[in-house]
Formats: C-alpha cells, structure tokens, sequence
C-alpha cells in the first residue's frame, strides 16, 4: 500500500471541485447568503438600540428575532451539510 501525501489529498480535493463547479458554487451561495444573514441580524440588533418611539419597539424586536432565527438556520444548513 502506498501512503498518500497531505499534499496530494489537497490536489485530488481541488480537482474534485474542478469536476463538480456547480458544488462549489453552491457553497459559496450558501455562504454569502449566511453573511448576508448575519449583517441583517446585526442591523435589526442596531434599530431595536436606536428605536426611540415607542410603536416601533415591538416592530424592532420582531426583526431581531426574525434575522436571528434565519442566521442560525443557515449555520445549521451548512453544519449538517443540507446546502440545497
């Protein structure tokens, strides 16, 4: 048996993504779409510290809350390896 070189795995792996583009185009929506996700998030976090009328508080929490559910969505997608 002959040993296989950290070197060479990285090689085979970069071929691989040569082989299957529409994989690592797929990734990396999935990432842009994750710091999208997180810029929402800490954009809504900045209205709710910034809201200074009291009608708009509920609206502020909501889009906290709602930019956080789907950031952490998105971080479990990619961690379970669910991309689509």
């Amino acid at each position: 048996m002959s040993m296989i070189s950290n070197k060479e795995l990285r090689i085979k792996n970069i071929l691989e993504i040569f082989k299957h583009p529409q994989k690592s185009e797929e990734k990396k929506d999935i990432y842009i779409n994750i710091e999208n996700a997180k810029r929402e998030w800490e954009d809504a976090k900045n209205i709710f510290e910034n809201v200074s009328q009291p009608d708009l508080v509920d609206y502020a929490i909501y889009k906290v809350e709602a930019a956080e559910k789907k950031y952490i969505y998105l971080l479990r997608q990619i961690k379970n390896g669910n991309t689509n």
